[in-house]
């Protein structure tokens, strides 16, 4: 019952604003002056209408800047991605030519580019004529380590597990893993294997590793197990040697812009193998 007398009280009490309230005839400040007179309230200082205007905008300004800085610091990427079956050519914003292998991904971060620095990330593989600034060493960084160049043209393989790295000009610095540095210089490799975490550098150059770029195959009495892996990569097929031919076999030939199935017969022919390439499944 109570509730209920007070319910009604209040919604008596309601209807007698409503009835004598008129819009914009109220001023609470005047009221609250008139209130606080009568009951001898001292009132506070009160700020000034425009120092609060003021300070909402000095909040905006800096609100505004804070996310200009942070919009400044975000990373823009460039990623640039090779096709299946073809390669593709890439000029960097410092004139630096990148030729990528098939399936290869080069990226970059446009905004510090030429800029703060010259990083390329890198998954795949991928041959590097770079142009050289002293102040601003270019870098290629893989997931498996990173490579400082110090000269002008060199080619960066990166696998799953493994990375290669062999220079045709000028000098570069390998980094991978908890590896020591290594320098490499023209004619000489390096590589690097997760699994074991070693690091190999070799003297001799591989004449075919821009045969994929080039088209062009060079042995010079090859054991088969290399020959079938240049021909593997520079046609980016799989093949499978069904008379079980010994590794002690070797091949001295060239082959310049042929077809696969060209080489393979000219192959089988000349060390009576029976080299095919292998189907893909789906």
């Amino acid at each position: 019952m109570d509730q209920e007398r007070h319910k009604t009280e209040w919604e008596e009490r309601i209807r007698f604003v409503a009835r004598y309230y008129r819009e914009r005839t109220f001023d609470p400040e005047i009221g609250w002056k008139q209130f606080a007179d009568k009951q001898n309230i001292r009132t506070r200082f009160r700020i000034p209408v425009w120092v609060w205007q003021v300070a909402a905008a000095c909040l905006l300004l800096a609100g505004y800047g804070i996310y200009r800085m942070i919009g400044q610091q975000q990373p823009e990427w460039v990623v640039i991605t090779a096709d299946a079956g073809q390669g593709k050519e890439v000029f960097l914003p410092d004139s630096s030519q990148v030729s990528l292998a098939a399936f290869a991904e080069l990226r970059y971060d446009a905004k510090r580019y030429g800029k703060e620095n010259r990083q390329v990330e890198l998954k795949g593989k991928a041959f590097y004529q770079v142009k050289h600034r002293k102040n601003l060493p270019f870098r290629v960084q893989t997931h498996l380590g990173n490579v400082v160049v110090l000269g002008t043209s060199f080619l960066v393989r990166e696998l799953q597990n493994q990375m290669e790295v062999q220079v045709l000009q000028g000098r570069v610095r390998m980094e991978a893993g908890k590896k020591q540095p290594v320098l490499l210089e023209a004619g000489m490799s390096a590589r690097y294997s997760e699994t074991d975490e070693d690091l190999q550098v070799l003297q001799e150059a591989d004449e075919n590793c821009l045969s994929w770029k080039t088209g062009e195959l060079v042995f010079r009495e090859t054991p088969l197990s290399k020959v079938i892996h240049d021909i593997e990569v520079c046609y980016e097929v799989k093949l499978k040697e069904l008379s079980g031919a010994s590794d002690s076999l070797r091949l001295s030939a060239s082959f310049k812009k042929k077809p696969v199935e060209e080489v393979l017969l000219v192959i089988n022919q000349t060390l009576d193998t029976q080299l095919v390439i292998e189907k893909s499944k789906r």
